[in-house]
């Protein structure tokens, strides 16, 4: 018989989280489950530990594949799930779902071709964050007023954390764009716009780890302003398709992420030398794009002002000032995270 939920985690060098998190899906309280892990070229113990994990299990079904990033190992996935399969969700190698995570989302999803469930975020200091909205059912002549709510939320961000009818991006739906950062809201952004109904659930029902030695500002990624931009564009065509009239919450959004991409430049993980760091900075701050969103911003002091540093033009002053912010992060990472992700 097909399963009724199919599981997909991409796995790359995860032999220190993999069994953790593939035990937190197999002893889901729903067990009409396939859980395919797609072992991304990993160099570690990944896959004999998840030889080890299909001896006790078989409805967990590993594929290995070279090493292509987290977009081409879900798309991987994606061909592997069983036909008849009546919905698709996904996970990562580090994190893992409450056992009661699938049976929430079916129990409460009303048969809604997209489910979008809370999340919570584990620090290394035993800290939480969580992120909800209220209960709701939509249709696409009502998500219109509450999609720059649900952006504000972090709720349209991660590919994890939600239920999908599977015949919404199965057999040639949506897929996953080649990028390393940012290829999740591109998909959710393909999945909304062909969703005839979408369900917002209030318990947070995934749970995103954070290691020790790991923060907001780690990640590099040489195409992160280039997802930025993308992403934006498709969210102006998103705000056209359920006529939201106000785009603030979304110009928002947008200048938060190319904060992240100027803060970034300051990481261990920034390879880049001065020079190149003061030309990416010149990239961003010069952008049309970037000067016309970040102008009559919402959001309090700390946006209004690094909208404002960002219009100076001034190299200098946007380097100086995004190497405080990135040494703020590192410094004061609880501070950090909640003036990130305040609505």
């Amino acid at each position: 018989m097909s399963p009724r939920v199919a599981i997909i985690i991409p796995a790359y060098n995860a032999a220190e989280t993999i069994e953790a998190s593939v035990r937190s899906i197999l002893n889901q309280t729903v067990s009409e489950l396939v859980l395919i892990v797609v072992n991304d070229g990993s160099t570690d113990g990944t896959a004999a530990i998840l030889a080890r994990l299909q001896a006790e299990d078989e409805r967990l079904v590993p594929i290995t594949v070279p090493n292509g990033g987290p977009a081409m190992a879900r798309n991987r996935g994606l061909e592997a799930v069983p036909a008849g399969t009546e919905y698709v969700m996904f996970s990562d190698a580090d994190d893992e779902m409450p056992a009661d995570a699938v049976e929430y989302a079916f129990e409460n999803s009303r048969g809604a071709d997209l489910v979008l469930m809370g999340f919570e975020i584990l620090n290394p200091d035993g800290s939480v964050q969580r992120y909800c909205e209220p209960e709701q059912h939509l249709t696409p002549d009502t998500v219109g007023p509450v999609l720059g709510r649900l952006y504000k939320a972090n709720l349209l961000n991660q590919v994890w954390g939600k239920l999908y009818r599977a015949d919404l991006i199965l057999p040639d739906g949506p897929r996953f764009q080649d990028y390393r950062w940012g290829e999740d809201r591109l998909f959710i952004y393909d999945c909304l716009e062909r969703a005839g109904s979408i369900a917002v659930l209030p318990e947070c029902k995934y749970r995103y780890i954070m290691h020790p030695g790991e923060s907001l500002i780690t990640r590099y990624y040489d195409k992160k302003f280039e997802v930025c931009l993308l992403s934006d564009r498709r969210m102006e065509q998103l705000c056209r398709r359920f006529g939201v009239t106000d785009d603030r919450d979304f110009r928002y959004m947008f200048m938060k992420s190319v904060f992240s991409c100027l803060t970034t430049l300051y990481s261990p993980a920034c390879r880049l030398t001065r020079r190149e760091k003061r030309a990416e900075i010149a990239r961003v701050i010069r952008d049309e794009r970037v000067l016309a969103r970040s102008r009559d911003l919402f959001g309090g002091f700390a946006v209004r002002f690094l909208c404002a540093v960002i219009r100076t033009g001034s190299v200098t002053l946007n380097a100086l000032t995004f190497r405080l912010v990135a040494a703020a992060g590192t410094l004061a990472p609880r501070l950090f995270t909640k003036i990130k992700h305040r609505k």
